[in-house]
C-alpha cells in the first residue's frame, strides 16, 4: 500500500504518518530532502513510566523501482542499501500513543516474498516480554547473520541478544554484548540499562553507579539503536543516589537527591527530607542542613505542635548540628522551645549546653 501512496504522489518525497502520530518540527532535520541522504524516523511512545523507541524508514524518495517491502512492516533496507543512499544522524522525530510495530503479526509478514529484517526484532521483542528468552535469543541471532542491515537494527539486535543473556544470568556474555554495542555506538541507552542491572545484582555498586550515571549523562540525546528503552528521571536519579550512597560518594548522592527534590519542586516525604538533611549534615553544607531542617520542622515548629517522636528527631538533628559546632543555630531553636514551654526540663538542659557552647555562660 505504501508504494502505491508513494507512485499516486505529486512530489518527489512522501513523509509517511500513522494513526496517532504527531511529528516534532521543531526538530525536523533538514529543510531540504535529499535523494541520496535519508532521515529515517525514531518513533516515540510510553508505556509504564518507560519510554520506546523504534527506527523506521519514514520520508522516502520516490524512484522507479518499488521502495519498499513487507506488508504491515514496511521496509527500505534493500532499496536504501542498493542504491547507496546513507542515512542522516539527525531523525524525524514522531511521537504515538502505543507501539508502531503492536499489530504486526509475524505469521502474516511471512507469507510476503521479502520481508523487513526487522520483523526478528518484532518476533524476538514479542518471545522476550513473554519470558520466552531463548526463543527471542533465536530471532536476534538470525537477524545478526544477515550482513546487509541497516545500523539502527543491527544494534537492536545486539542488545536484544544482551537484554536475553542477562535474563538468563549469562552475565559474562552480556556484558561482553553490551561492550561491543557501546564502542559500535555510545548514543544509545539499553546496554548501560543492562550494565546496570548486572552490576546491581552483583552488588558491584561503583560499576553499577558508572553504568547508570554514563546512561543519564545521554538521557536528552537522539539514541540511535531500534527497541531501545528509557526509564524516567526521577526513578534514574534515585537509583543513582542509591547507588552512591553505597559506593560511598556522597556528596555525589547529595547532588543527585537535591536535584530530584528540585524536579519535584520540593513536594517530597519526610523520608527523603531526611536523608537530603543528614547527607548536608555530613557534607558540613551549613546553608542546605538548616534549609532541609526548615522544611521538616518549620509547620511544627509554628503550630507548637510536636508529638514525642518529631521531639527525638528534633534533638538527635541538633546533635547533629553541635557536632559540627554550629551552636548559634541549637542556640537560637532551643531559646524559642524553652521561651514557649519554659516547664521543659528537656529543652532548659539543652538551652543550657548551647549557652555554654556559645559563650553565653551568665545565662546558663
Amino acid at each position: 500500500m505504501w508504494n502505491e501512496l508513494l507512485d499516486s504522489s505529486e512530489k518527489n518525497w512522501v513523509l509517511f504518518v500513522e494513526d496517532d502520530e504527531v511529528i516534532r518540527f521543531n526538530d525536523f532535520p533538514e529543510e531540504a530532502v535529499h535523494e541520496k541522504q535519508w532521515s529515517p524516523a525514531l518513533i516515540i511512545h510510553s508505556h509504564s513510566e518507560k519510554l520506546y523507541q523504534h527506527y523506521q524508514i519514514r520520508l522516502v524518495h520516490k524512484a522507479e523501482t518499488r521502495v519498499f517491502e513487507g506488508k504491515n512492516l514496511p521496509d527500505c533496507t534493500r532499496h536504501i542499501i542498493n542504491n547507496g543512499i546513507e542515512l542522516s544522524s539527525m531523525p524525524i522525530l514522531i511521537e504515538r500513543g502505543g507501539s508502531p510495530v503492536i499489530e504486526v503479526d509475524p505469521s502474516d509478514e511471512l507469507t510476503m516474498q521479502s520481508y523487513s529484517p526487522q520483523l526478528y526484532l518484532v518476533q524476538g521483542d514479542q518471545y522476550f516480554k513473554q519470558g520466552k528468552y531463548v526463543h527471542a535469543s533465536a530471532q536476534y541471532r538470525q537477524l545478526l547473520k544477515t550482513k546487509r542491515l541497516l545500523p539502527f537494527d543491527r544494534l537492536g539486535a545486539v542488545n536484544g541478544l544482551a537484554s536475553c543473556l542477562a535474563e538468563q544470568y549469562k552475565w559474562p556474555q552480556a556484558l561482553s554484548l553490551v561492550q561491543t554495542s557501546i564502542e559500535a555506538e555510545p548514543f544509545q541507552s539499553l546496554p548501560y540499562l543492562i550494565q546496570f542491572k548486572i552490576y546491581q545484582l552483583q552488588k558491584n555498586w561503583h560499576e553499577a553507579y558508572q553504568s547508570l550515571n554514563k546512561y543519564y549523562e545521554r538521557i536528552e540525546l537522539y539514541s540511535r539503536a531500534n527497541f531501545d528503552v528509557k526509564i524516567g528521571e526521577e526513578e534514574t536519579l534515585m537509583n543513582l543516589a542509591d547507588l552512591a550512597l553505597k559506593a560511598g560518594l556522597r556528596s555525589e548522592a547529595s547532588g543527585f537527591l537535591n536535584e530530584l527534590f528540585t524536579i519535584k519542586n520540593g513536594e517530597v516525604d519526610r523520608a527523603f527530607l531526611q536523608k537530603l538533611f543528614v547527607l548536608s549534615v555530613e557534607l558540613s553544607d551549613y546553608n542546605k542542613s538548616v534549609f532541609f531542617f526548615d522544611k521538616m520542622f518549620d509547620k511544627a515548629l509554628t503550630k507548637g505542635s510536636m508529638d514525642e517522636q518529631m521531639r527525638e528527631e528534633l534533638n538527635d538533628y541538633m546533635a547533629m548540628f553541635m557536632q559540627k559546632e554550629w551552636y548559634d543555630f541549637a542556640y537560637n531553636l532551643y531559646r524559642e522551645l524553652y521561651n514557649e514551654h519554659p516547664h521543659d526540663d528537656e529543652y532548659r538542659r539543652r538551652l543550657i549546653v548551647a549557652s555554654v557552647k556559645t559563650n553565653r555562660v551568665e545565662q546558663a
